[in-house]
């Protein structure tokens, strides 16, 4: 949930629930969030570039983001039309 000004949202964590460490998640989501207010996007679509970005470290042991979950993150930005860094767009398609 975020909010600004009057604007409140709502936005679903990302991913199908498989959770094995949280760490760093806070982080990731704070860099998904900021990536996409500096892209100009939504309060809404910021929220949802932070989910997608938090959740992708959530499903390996340690602050560590595998190459596959960078994959389901691209492609669960792709899929929801958000802005994707140019390293993460390669092989999503």
């Amino acid at each position: 949930m975020a909010k600004h000004g009057g604007e409140t949202v709502r936005v679903a964590a990302t991913g199908d629930g498989k959770v094995i460490d949280t760490t760093g998640a806070g982080d990731l989501f704070v860099s998904g969030f900021l990536y996409g207010l500096v892209k100009g996007r939504s309060l809404e679509e910021c929220c949802q570039v932070g989910s997608c970005s938090g959740g992708s470290i959530i499903r390996s042991l340690g602050a560590q983001v595998t190459l596959e979950n960078w994959h389901r993150m691209a492609q669960h930005m792709h899929i929801q039309a958000l802005p994707l860094p140019q390293s993460t767009t390669i092989g999503i398609v």
